[in-house]
């Protein structure tokens, strides 16, 4: 009889968690996609959010390809072209009221022309949505956060259409500095300029990288990419969510002076520059 029990019990309990998971799991919307990127480029997705109640805040320079369908504790995407599956996470992820704004990659193997993307909220996947995998690269600034920009701080610029950023060892790069030519012992100005002149001779060998470059006064500077995520437009609602693009972090010089200044910034993919964007302009605050 014990065991009669233990046995409905159990039954009785798989059933719940497989009912709970399916009532979890459901088919999301996708609300937008990227009109076109090439392969390799990263490109903003805004959908519906699996779970409003909990906020969910994540920044990454890239997104990882998988070899299948993995569990995972956000949505995951399934893109096809021309019998070619490819599943992939999402990069930065940020959850908005009723929407979540993400960014992926397209797959490097996809070809110019349509893509299906499908996205993965537990096991179930939504209907088809396509974009287009375009030829040229593309890609735009639209501002800087907060409008200002102070020497020695960090400040991030927004736009879309960036590419993942490859990896340079920053810490191995001071531990370098600070044997040969003593770093720490330098001033901050100093210590921004050795840095940046030390990582951009390694910034320079990967293969793809977002490069700012600055230009004011006759002078030009360039800077690598410190960090990355995602900027939103307030609160995005659930049929009208919308991000105010990608972000990159970068650190202002040193010698910028107060005034305007003029933001370009290069793409590079397949170890070379391949696209550069508009220029915009920004504050030098005093």
């Amino acid at each position: 009889m014990k065991n009669r029990f233990g046995v409905l019990w159990a039954i009785t309990l798989l059933i719940t968690l497989l009912f709970s998971e399916a009532a979890s799991a459901r088919k999301l919307k996708v609300y937008s996609l990227p009109k076109a990127i090439v392969p390799g480029q990263l490109g903003i997705i805004v959908f519906e959010n699996p779970d409003p109640i909990h906020s969910v805040t994540r920044a990454s320079c890239t997104a990882d390809r998988l070899i299948g369908w993995v569990k995972s504790d956000i949505p995951i995407l399934r893109i096809e072209q021309n019998g070619k599956q490819v599943w992939t996470s999402l990069g930065s992820y940020q959850t908005a009221g009723d929407s979540c704004i993400a960014t992926f990659m397209a797959p490097a193997i996809f070809t110019t022309g349509r893509a299906t993307l499908y996205i993965v909220n537990g096991s179930d996947p939504s209907i088809p949505y396509y974009f287009t995998i375009a030829a040229k690269p593309t890609a735009a600034l639209t501002g800087v956060e907060g409008g200002i920009i102070k020497p020695l701080a960090n400040f991030r610029v927004i736009g879309d259409g960036f590419v993942p950023e490859g990896s340079v060892n920053e810490k191995k790069a001071r531990a370098e500095l600070e044997q040969n030519i003593g770093l720490s012992h330098l001033s901050p100005a100093e210590q921004w300029t050795a840095v940046n002149h030390r990582i951009m001779k390694d910034w320079d060998k990967l293969p793809t990288g977002n490069f700012l470059y600055l230009e004011q006064g006759g002078k030009s500077w360039r800077s690598f990419v410190e960090s990355c995520g995602l900027s939103t437009a307030g609160e995005a609602s659930a049929t009208s969510g919308t991000a105010a693009g990608m972000t990159l972090e970068f650190s202002a010089p040193p010698d910028i002076q107060p005034g305007p200044i003029t933001l370009t910034l290069g793409i590079r993919m397949n170890g070379a520059e391949v696209f550069k964007t508009a220029p915009i302009t920004a504050t030098v605050a005093k």
